[in-house]
């Protein structure tokens, strides 16, 4: 079942991706083994890259972008830079200025360090580059490697797992790309206006993943960032938490509970800051019976 997307269209595809142009980019850096494992990946399959990613590591910046500093970019040859900021802003100058001129056809965030689920989604640096790019018009996907709870508990924590489970993480997003390229939209696009594709790949051996699903985002989280205040010196340190609401995410069907069960999940993402219009209608209903001060 891993297999069939990139099988059912591998002869079909390749005549197409020499012309398709990606934007490579993630909120671990540009040296991080996720994303270069990506970028090789992709070469290595005709696709023609562009990488442009923060100089070190941005996670949990979410879609924060830097105002307050000038920024450097660094040009490291063969369509590739890194840029002293956050994963927005990399996408941002992408897309406005290094690439204005020969635009993507597709925007890549990842692979990232470490699953991007539930609600952890609104920190996620690696899910934000990819909403920065919708905004913009561009296709996008967010791609995210597992990790296990037990090297995490290790010090110092390596994660060989998520390791391992970089190459094939890369080889499997390609293949999702091949499938779009091979069965577009109606009009010829890549994906559906204002969706992109978060994509987390479980750190397990081949043989152990079960499969892969469509779940919702879930309400859970798996990763979740807490504050421990410090008595002594006033201090407040951020801290990750790894581990799982026993409340919701082992009973909700969603993205959460589908990669603890050891599937690789594909979760169409369409954000959005306006409500139904039912909501909205009752909302401004409400209000105008009040007493506003206007």
């Amino acid at each position: 079942m891993l297999s069939s997307l990139a099988s059912a269209v591998q002869c079909q595809t390749m005549k197409n991706t020499d012309s398709l142009h990606i934007l490579l980019t993630n909120d671990d850096g540009h040296a991080a083994p996720g994303i270069r494992t990506m970028q090789a990946e992709l070469a290595s399959r005709g696709y023609r890259v562009s990488m442009v990613a923060p100089s070190d590591e941005q996670s949990a910046t979410s879609m924060s972008t830097t105002t307050r500093r000038n920024l450097s970019l660094e040009d490291l040859g063969d369509g590739a830079w890194h840029l002293d900021a956050q994963p927005a802003d990399t996408v941002f100058v992408a897309l406005r200025h290094l690439l204005q001129d020969d635009p993507p056809d597709l925007v890549v965030s990842g692979i990232n360090f470490g699953p991007n689920l539930g609600t952890g989604l609104h920190a996620s640096g690696t899910v934000g580059a990819a909403i920065v790019a919708l905004l913009h018009g561009f296709p996008a996907i967010a791609i995210s490697a597992g990790m296990l709870f037990e090297e995490a508990a290790q010090s110092p924590p390596t994660f060989p797992s998520t390791l391992k489970a970089l190459q094939p993480a890369a080889e499997f997003t390609c293949s999702v790309i091949e499938s779009l390229l091979a069965s577009p939209e109606e009009d010829g696009s890549l994906l559906p206006p204002g969706v992109l594709l978060n994509i987390n790949y479980p750190a397990l051996p081949r043989e152990k993943i079960k499969g892969v699903l469509y779940p919702k985002i879930s309400r859970g989280h798996m990763i979740e960032l807490g504050y421990e205040l410090c008595d002594d010196t006033g201090h407040v340190v951020p801290r990750y938490l790894a581990g799982v609401d026993p409340q919701q995410p082992q009973r909700e069907k969603g993205d959460v509970r589908a990669h603890l069960e050891g599937y690789i999940t594909i979760s169409p993402v369409k954000p959005g800051w306006n409500p139904g219009k039912r909501a909205s209608r009752n909302l401004e209903q409400r209000l105008n019976r009040g007493k506003l001060g206007f």
